[in-house]
């Protein structure tokens, strides 16, 4: 039975969306890992909720909002603006503020995820119980939930990331590694950092359908993460990246319709991609010293 529902538009949509979006996220996450982004990625991820309560609340007083596709765009934008507002204080900020651009970023996450809770309060105090399973598709994901049209953006978000990245693969590594220097060498850094986030704002706000805007950073940091431990050569550091998010992200899919349908899909994905980790971790740190390493 579990192979036959494979089959069915929703769940084969769900299949197509978690592939492209871990390929894409896959790609983008030795980026996010070498530049140490993540917690730039968390901002992002948590505007995307804030945008969704902006969505309902725009939907009291105007009925074209009162659609989930009307919501989702009034979220894409939010994640948009979210993401250039993020990426001025990472690049442009002055020095002599009395805090770093870690706590920036975490001023932007906060505010935003706190708003979303006052407009899901204020939204569920005029319409009680209305929509009231789609807040947590929204923060923890849900395969039930993919329409064609995220499958869609989803494959060619993944297929954009792929030709940007590998358009400006030695410019993105060369600002990766060493920004400064990439900026001495002629590279238009300022307009890189913004194309990348940008770049991830979208990934994050597509694949937040399937892994929740709460989880849908481990999209962004796993798989650049594990890579990372297994090998130091770019081009296969991008390979087994890519490998370990289709995997994380198909595997958690299957975990959720087949093992434990109870579970929602965003965290069922993460578990994997955690284990992927812990795997990748102890080969490095003890299988691998205890077959390879010589004893003295």
């Amino acid at each position: 039975m579990h192979l036959l529902a494979v089959t069915l538009p929703l769940y084969s949509r769900a299949l197509l969306t978690a592939g492209a979006m871990g390929t894409a996220c896959a790609v983008l996450s030795v980026i996010v890992v070498l530049r140490r982004w993540a917690f730039i990625g968390e901002g992002i991820a948590h505007a995307g909720f804030g945008g969704i309560g902006t969505g309902w609340l725009l939907s009291l007083a105007f009925p074209v909002f009162a659609h989930n596709s009307a919501v989702y765009a009034v979220a894409v934008l939010f994640c948009l603006a979210m993401s250039l507002c993020i990426g001025y204080v990472t690049r442009e900020r002055g020095n002599g503020e009395a805090f770093g651009d870690d706590s920036a970023i975490g001023i932007f996450l906060v505010a935003s995820l706190a708003w979303g809770f006052v407009a899901l309060a204020i939204y569920n105090q005029h319409r009680p119980g209305t929509h009231a399973e789609m807040w947590e598709n929204y923060l923890l994901g849900s395969i039930s939930y993919v329409p064609t049209e995220t499958m869609l953006a989803s494959v060619a978000l993944s297929a954009a990331v792929i030709f940007a990245v590998g358009s400006l693969f030695k410019e993105i590594l060369y600002y990766a590694f060493d920004p400064l220097m990439a900026q001495i060498s002629g590279i238009r850094v300022a307009v890189l950092h913004y194309v990348l986030m940008l770049l991830m704002a979208m990934t994050i706000v597509i694949g937040m359908r399937i892994a929740g805007s709460l989880l849908v950073t481990a999209l962004l940091v796993l798989p650049g993460a594990t890579a990372l431990m297994l090998s130091r050569r770019l081009q296969w550091v991008m390979t087994i990246s890519v490998l370990v998010g289709l995997t994380g992200s198909l595997g958690g899919l299957v975990v959720n319709h087949s093992l434990w349908p109870f579970l929602p899909s965003g965290p069922a994905i993460v578990l994997v991609l955690f284990t992927e980790f812990v795997i990748a971790y102890a080969w490095t740190h003890f299988i691998r010293r205890l077959i390879f390493t010589p004893e003295v």
